[in-house]
């Protein structure tokens, strides 16, 4: 399978926003610009980056692979002072959005990780960072 840049960050967006939605918590993407969130509802900071590729295969037309890698990290606020099950149950959202899922067009995931931050101001970050590798047909 082959994804340019746009599409394979459009796929691995639909498969976040797919889980996400269900919360009916906010979320916020790295192209749109939006003000941080007031209320005490958790919400969530979305950052697709591409970190290295390279050529994998030879050939002429529509025959040279190309591999591209990177991160998907997702920013978890929840509320501080009330504990950390939510923030928990939070990036068990996000990874179950990711964990051994590819998307139709070929994003492979692979190495959802945890990490906590700790508070910031009002609230408690928690980061959920994702490996992801695709290949573009050319």
């Amino acid at each position: 399978m082959s994804l340019t840049y746009k599409q394979a960050k459009d796929e691995m967006l639909d498969k976040f926003k797919a889980k996400w939605d269900l919360t009916g918590y906010p979320v916020s993407y790295q192209d749109v610009r939006k003000q941080r969130p007031r209320e005490d509802d958790p919400w969530a900071n979305v950052f697709i980056n591409h970190a290295s590729g390279g050529q994998r295969a030879f050939g002429g037309n529509n025959q040279r692979t190309f591999n591209r890698t990177g991160f998907i990290t997702v920013q978890l606020f929840t509320p501080s002072g009330k504990g950390l099950q939510e923030a928990y149950d939070l990036a068990k959202v996000v990874s179950d959005a990711f964990e051994g899922i590819a998307t139709p067009g070929g994003v492979w995931f692979r190495n959802v990780r945890l990490n906590e931050v700790g508070r910031d101001g009002e609230f408690f970050q928690l980061n959920v960072v994702v490996e992801f590798v695709y290949d573009e047909i050319k």
